[in-house]
């Protein structure tokens, strides 16, 4: 987990807001849920596709950079089932086929969905509406079926990336001048009531601003940076996504991974909800 520790940040940074949940996907910390991931099985069929194409010296084993050569793969190949899936399930919401999803047609189903399976995770109504407001490009109260595929995939969908990091925006600028400072950052109020004294926690804060966010290196953060950041596709997560399999497969300490260590722990390399790549596409429902 301390491969991950610069991402612990967004979790600390959004408590509070609507979007915690998501973030957390996208630091890869949520909660595992053990009885859904017991559920997953080896695909080795996959796992043996994958390292066919990531290998490109075709030594058997896998570097930093043929591993995130494998992370675009799974974020490639799960947007393109998930996009059907969405339409599918837009289709299926959209009982009297105006072509557009009302909130109250969506409320109906995600209250199917809870009656059959009590364990199925459900958003708050305040976030869920958060949420659907996000994506309703055009602010007509309703989603189309772009807007709706936006909604189930709001992690990959630029004008809602663009919304949050707004909103990131709007709530660390305490002096309004449509930047964040390092102090800013550092020591926002809102996020730091349980730990506003702690040093580490003011040091990983300012590690994250050099280091990953401030991309110009001109000691301020636009918003600009704050959308790529949220981004799982950029650069950045998916080093940090290839640091992390490393770390906790690379069983004979050699800083690359062979077969047997990526069947080990497969879990992390195969396309599947649990997949912590796989979550910070999309928040889950």
């Amino acid at each position: 987990m301390q491969e991950r520790c610069h991402c612990l940040l967004l979790t600390v940074i959004l408590r509070g807001l609507c979007f915690t949940l998501l973030v957390n996907a996208v630091a890869g910390l949520l909660d595992e849920d053990t009885a859904n991931i017991a559920k997953v099985e080896l695909n080795e069929d996959q796992i043996q596709r994958y390292f066919g194409l990531c290998d490109e010296d075709k030594n058997q084993l896998l570097s930093h950079n043929e591993l995130e050569k494998w992370i675009r793969i799974m974020i490639e190949s799960h947007l393109k089932d998930n996009v059907v899936l969405a339409r599918q399930e837009f289709r299926d919401i959209d009982k009297d086929r105006d072509g557009i999803v009302t909130w109250d047609e969506y409320r109906v189903m995600m209250k199917e969905i809870h009656d059959h399976d009590n364990d199925h995770h459900v958003y708050t109504e305040q976030e869920q509406r958060h949420k659907f407001r996000q994506a309703d490009e055009n602010g007509d109260g309703v989603l189309n079926q772009l807007e709706y595929v936006a909604f189930r995939n709001p992690m990959t969908t630029a004008y809602i990336l663009d919304r949050i990091a707004n909103e990131l925006l709007e709530d660390f600028d305490s002096d309004k001048d449509n930047v964040i400072s390092l102090d800013e950052f550092v020591h926002h109020s809102p996020s730091r009531t349980d730990d506003d004294n702690d040093a580490e926690v003011s040091k990983i804060r300012e590690q994250e601003f050099h280091n990953v966010i401030d991309g110009d290196g001109d000691g301020f953060l636009q918003k600009e940076e704050l959308r790529k950041y949220l981004d799982p596709r950029e650069k950045h997560f998916i080093s940090n996504e290839a640091r992390h399999m490393i770390h906790e497969s690379d069983t004979n300490s050699d800083g690359k991974l062979n077969m047997d260590e990526i069947k080990e722990n497969y879990l992390h390399f195969q396309t599947h909800k649990q997949n912590p790549v796989v979550r910070a596409l999309h928040d889950e429902f």
